[in-house]
């Protein structure tokens, strides 16, 4: 059964253990028995990344500036609270920066005119069972537009030209996240043809440009991820977590 939850945070859709974009980038860049054992824990480069996307997104009500180093009490005391409401805390220049992406990506026209876009479905969460594997999927979308069926993800990262973007999604399959976005899309009734990654760079002057996919990258991690999906689903019925 398929469902589309707009009611959930970030934090409660990552509690659910349907198997998601990550864990079929994780068999296919490394193996099952990493995917399996992989313990996870946020850098202050992820937590960069999530308030650019909270700032872009939301507005930034999630996100909080916080003193100028993690050190110290005010640094701790301030990490709990922000920890029990949800909230991502970034040091003074982390914050700024983070600002500073925000309004480069949002500059840019391309990527304005998709995370801008008044019917935008913004940060829904998405889950679906798999009929060819039987695996429960899920997926939260940044932004899906259906007036012009494009799907949206916001990158950061240190090089947003097109040679180095590309070099970066395929060093880490973003191309087989967004095969597998539109796959769980799909099987929740939306009719996402076209995927977009909006990136901007994470150092001045903190350029900024929009990537669509084509067909054929598409199809083909497409294939990338049924077979990271039909090994995942092999490994629960088996309980065997390969490492090659």
């Amino acid at each position: 059964m398929s469902r589309i939850r707009h009611d959930l945070s970030n934090e409660e859709y990552h509690k659910s253990d349907a198997i998601s974009s990550s864990a079929v980038k994780s068999v296919l860049t490394s193996s099952l028995y990493h995917w399996k054992n992989k313990s996870f824990k946020a850098t202050p480069a992820m937590d960069l990344g999530t308030v650019v996307h909270d700032m872009v997104l939301e507005g930034g009500e999630n996100s909080v500036r916080g003193p100028e180093t993690r050190r110290g009490k005010a640094w701790s005391d301030l990490k709990a609270q922000c920890d029990a409401q949800g909230k991502t805390l970034l040091t003074e220049a982390d914050y700024d920066s983070a600002d500073d992406m925000s309004a480069a990506i949002m500059a840019d026209p391309q990527c304005a005119k998709v995370l801008a876009a008044e019917d935008g479905i913004r940060e829904a969460s998405l889950f679906a069972e798999c009929p060819v594997t039987g695996l429960q999927l899920r997926c939260r979308p940044d932004i899906y537009v259906p007036s012009t069926n494009v799907m949206g993800d916001v990158k950061t990262c240190r090089d947003a030209s097109p040679r180095g973007f590309h070099r970066q999604t395929y060093d880490l399959r973003y191309d087989v996240q967004a095969a597998f976005y539109m796959y769980v899309s799909e099987l929740c009734g939306w009719d996402a043809k076209y995927f977009a990654f909006q990136a901007v760079e994470n150092t001045r002057p903190h350029a900024a440009c929009m990537h669509v996919l084509s067909e054929e990258s598409l199809e083909l991690a497409r294939e990338d991820m049924f077979r990271a999906l039909i090994e995942i689903a092999e490994a629960q019925d088996t309980g065997q977590y390969k490492t090659n």
